[in-house]
């Protein structure tokens, strides 16, 4: 891939903390309106990488480039300024309020009027309205009045999916987002995530589940013990080469030696 082809990516990314190296000489990339998925073992360094492409932590040493140009993120703000937006595994919403109010949770948009503009009172009208269009664009029916305790888990990811998208990211980074979900919640959180992509919206994805990742990205990033395994497109990988990767296979020889070693032990006796 030649630098022009990506919204985002890193150059020798590095982490460490203290004696440990979490993230290793990555060069990452993520192009315009894609969906990338990371995958790999506990402990491979998925965490650490979003974590310092959403501003969480800072590098040890390499760059972050978007649209070709060196970016410096001091905090999750900095990164939401510059179109990264993350949903994080345990999502963050306030089970007890609504729908709408977890859309936009702290940032409420207030009346024009007195009441507003000196008490701080909240428009619900635009609130519930704002919200509505949130969600529209993940295409789950979810009433902006109901209670976050009372929806399904899918239905709380795209809730925490349409919060998100009120800043109207160039990026969205998805943390484990089936995780602990059934068989038809990750099934909406899929479509979700296929419905963004058809609206242009650039997606990482990280996930254990190699099926639905094989199903849903466009291309595939396998980390090992911190360091880029090797990138795969998604419609020609196959699950045995991807967890080859992930055990450390580093070249396509190593990737056809685990793809006939899987075979035979499958094979009938």
């Amino acid at each position: 891939m030649s630098k022009d082809d990506s919204l985002l990516r890193t150059v020798g990314l590095t982490k460490h903390f203290g004696n440990i190296v979490a993230v290793e000489d990555v060069d990452f990339a993520l192009r315009d309106g894609e969906v990338m998925a990371i995958v790999g073992d506990n402990g491979a360094g998925k965490s650490t990488l979003i974590k310092m492409l959403c501003g969480v932590h800072q590098p040890t040493s390499g760059e972050i480039l978007i649209d070709d140009r060196t970016v410096e993120f001091e905090d999750y703000s900095d990164a939401r300024e510059r179109g990264i937006e993350t949903v994080y595994q345990d999502l963050a919403l306030a089970e007890q309020q609504t729908v709408a109010a977890n859309v936009f949770l702290g940032h409420e948009p207030v009346r024009s009027d007195f009441l507003g503009k000196y008490f701080g009172v909240v428009d619900r009208k635009e609130m519930y309205d704002r919200a509505r269009e949130s969600l529209d664009r993940v295409q789950i029916p979810v009433d902006p009045g109901a209670k976050v305790q009372d929806l399904s888990g899918g239905q709380q990811q795209a809730v925490a999916v349409a919060r998100a998208l009120q800043s109207d990211p160039d990026i969205l980074i998805l943390d484990e987002p089936t995780s602990a979900l059934s068989i038809e919640g990750a099934r909406n959180v899929l479509q979700v995530i296929d419905e963004l992509r058809e609206q242009g919206l650039a997606i990482i994805l990280i996930s254990h589940n190699i099926r639905q990742v094989l199903t849903v990205a466009d291309r595939i990033s396998v980390l090992a013990q911190g360091r880029l395994m090797g990138v795969r497109d998604a419609e020609s990988a196959t699950r045995d080469e991807i967890i080859a990767l992930m055990m450390g296979a580093k070249d396509e020889d190593a990737v056809a030696e685990f793809d006939i070693a899987a075979s035979d032990e499958e094979a009938p006796v």
